[in-house]
């Protein structure tokens, strides 16, 4: 007899299906016994319970909204990426996490701040001395150690320098660095000869005095070298992880690329990576070039500091990075306890933060924590100059540029939060004019006007007839990204043209960028490497083309160039200020991009991961210092997700229930 589903159930008696009853009741028993014990959990088990003193193992539960695009310190530039770094790479200096105001470099895996010499030919140069006992992670590639990690040593970080110079890199920060450091562009034309880069040509800029002490010499005066130490870009990295991980085959199996294999010496090991779900890292246990501040809290954070105070780092024993490309579920994942801050996205943000942009009472009755993040950024639409229609024409882009209302884009999508940007230098950092007014701001009659005046009168061609149709490079990962490439469309299509989304990942967005696979990008920006303005103008400089930079414009102007270069090594004051002014004019009559806003993120912390630190130098903050209880977060989890009791009352009732008919049903059949 067919069920229904194409299967047979067999019969004592022809016609009649005495273990239907039976059957049932088991589905419906075990779909109660599954609604009375599942679990919301949506994370793996860690990967202990307990530290080897018995106290309970510490995780960390972050939020993304994007895989990374590479794990490389010489390669990664995107704020993305370097979130994902941090926790494995330590650096020669790091922003300090108590002072903000300024923002103030210190020691890291250097003993202590460089030593600046200026040389009588007028060069200038660093003494810098590595702390030792610094090891990388135990690794199968340290194969003269049996897998133990080596002692980080200052050959490494002559081998991170030689990375730069080597084209098959790509590093983004040859071209900045080249200018600075003497002999590294002599390093990859010398080591290109071959047409393969030869790591055996030194750079002729770095004096490796000893095993742990070096000299970086530089053409001349250049204070943010010290700003370049403070960054992944100059981090040590062992050779022999680089030549290991090849991405080839070896004895019959596929190594990954060290594009995307970590092997460092911070606080954490990576230990897993899952694209498009999850990296997942543990504590170093050979971690000890740095331990918590002692002194100089700030009075709001002091309570939590003082506890740790001295204590080694890093201070919890897991760290798990969710992917989240859908901004919603990761508020309600935020909201169950599952990862430890909800971050007040578009449409969480009236649920987090109140009109006056304080913590809504039932959350700060919770215990949690608001924390305000403005990172020094600025973001914009990117036109590539070498277009043949948008680039070659600057009345169009000022058009595109007059078309855009920034202030309604930010009240829709960070709920009126986020600075409407007007310039490249951003709140925060020396150059930034507060009363300065963008010539190219919103203007959406003056828009129409300057189209016609570009050839495109209502939005076709004055020859030709034919509707203008522009392509927008745009990362689409999730539904508010979807929303905000569909608002683009809509704001440039009052124009009168045709905006065409090309959607893809944030990872490909970057590479069209590069390559210059593009008209008009949306998701540009730069998030300060260091609070300098020279780090937002070198953005324009004609010598920071891509790869080797990220002047991703293609934006080439003599004059911008000449004063860019007479800015960048001044001390501040009134003639770098006027430098400064003369460079921002020339870009608003050029109009290489289209200003949007600047970056402040405003954060939930949960009450078992209160912050012991905000820098504005360090977004999200350096994992090393985050502390978490574990205890109090499985106790507070428990009661913010109490399972239903009434599936348990269900089942015994229907256990009750179900005997007595069975008992029936038997008596019926058989009796």
């Amino acid at each position: 007899m067919s069920d229904g589903g194409g299967g047979m159930i067999p019969s004592a008696l022809p016609g009649r299906d005495r273990s239907v009853p039976v059957l049932h009741f088991a589905f419906i028993l075990s779909g109660l016994l599954f609604l009375a014990g599942c679990d919301n959990n949506p994370h793996p088990a860690p990967y202990h319970k307990t530290r080897p003193d018995g106290s309970p193992w510490a995780v960390r539960y972050m939020g993304l909204p994007a895989d990374p695009k590479s794990f490389d310190p010489q390669f990664v530039y995107t704020t993305i990426d370097q979130q994902i770094l941090e926790p494995v790479y330590d650096k020669l200096l790091e922003y300090d996490p108590r002072k903000t105001d300024p923002i103030t470099l210190r020691a890291a895996m250097l003993e202590e701040m460089p030593k600046k010499e200026v040389q009588p030919d007028g060069t200038v140069s660093y003494l810098c001395r590595l702390k030792r006992d610094i090891h990388y992670h135990d690794d199968p590639c340290f194969e003269r150690t049996g897998g133990k990690g080596r002692e980080v040593v200052v050959a490494d970080v002559h081998y991170a320098l030689q990375r730069i110079a080597d084209p098959k890199v790509e590093s983004p920060f040859f071209a900045p660095l080249e200018q600075r450091i003497i002999g590294l562009h002599e390093t990859r034309e010398m080591g290109m000869k071959t047409g393969k880069f030869d790591y055996a040509t030194p750079v002729s800029g770095f004096e490796q005095i000893d095993s742990h002490t070096f000299r970086l010499h530089l053409k001349g005066p250049y204070p943010q070298i010290l700003y370049w130490l403070g960054m992944h870009t100059m981090s040590p990295v062992a050779r022999e992880a680089v030549e290991y991980y090849d991405g080839q085959m070896h004895d019959g199996k596929l190594r990954p690329s060290f594009r995307f294999y970590a092997v460092g010496h911070g606080p954490f090991r990576m230990r897993e990576y899952i694209p498009r779900r999850a990296i997942r890292y543990e504590r170093f246990e050979g971690y000890h070039t740095d331990t918590f501040p002692t002194e100089g809290f700030p009075p709001e954070r002091a309570e939590v500091c003082k506890k740790y105070a001295g204590k080694p780092l890093p201070l919890f024993d897991e760290l798990f990075i969710m992917i989240v490309p859908e901004l919603i579920p990761g508020f309600v994942l935020g909201r169950q306890g599952f990862l430890d801050s909800i971050t007040a996205t578009k449409d969480a943000f009236p649920s987090v933060v109140t009109p006056d942009r304080q913590l809504q009472p039932k959350y700060k009755a919770r215990g949690m924590t608001l924390e305000r993040i403005g990172f020094p950024s600025t973001f914009y639409y990117c036109f590539n100059m070498n277009d043949p229609v948008v680039g070659k024409n600057v009345k169009l882009r000022k058009a595109l540029a007059s078309a855009c209302d920034m202030r309604a884009y930010v009240e829709i999508f960070y709920s009126g939060v986020a600075p409407v940007s007007n310039q490249l230098v951003p709140r925060g950092i020396y150059g930034y004019n507060p009363d300065y007014v963008d010539p190219n701001a919103f203007d959406l009659e003056k828009a129409k006007r300057l189209l016609a005046e570009a050839g495109y009168p209502g939005g076709r061609d004055a020859k030709t007839g034919e509707q203008l149709v522009i392509t927008v490079n745009d990362a689409v990962e999730g539904t508010e990204m979807r929303q905000r490439a569909e608002y683009e469309q809509r704001m440039f299509e009052r124009l009168g043209i045709k905006i065409k989304i090309a959607e893809s990942t944030f990872a490909r967005v970057i590479e069209r960028l590069e390559t210059g696979d593009f008209q008009l990008s949306s998701g540009s920006g730069w998030a300060a490497d260091y609070p300098d303005p020279e780090n937002f103008f070198m953005l324009f400089y004609s010598k920071n083309m891509p790869r080797e930079g990220s002047n991703h414009c293609r934006y080439s102007r003599p004059e911008f160039d000449r004063a860019f270069e007479q800015m960048s090594t001044m001390d501040n004051g009134p003639e770098r200020l006027a430098l400064i002014e003369k460079m921002n004019a020339m870009l608003a009559e050029d109009c290489p991009v289209i200003w949007q806003f600047d970056k402040v993120t405003f954060l939930a912390a949960q009450p078992w991961a209160a912050w012991t630190h905000n820098s504005r130098m360090i977004e999200y903050s350096n994992n090393k210092y985050h502390q978490v209880d574990p205890v109090l977060r499985e106790k507070l989890r428990a009661e913010w997700n109490r399972q239903p009791i009434w599936p348990l009352f269900a089942l015994g009732g229907l256990l009750i229930g179900g005997l007595g008919y069975a008992v029936r049903w038997n008596r019926r059949n058989h009796v």
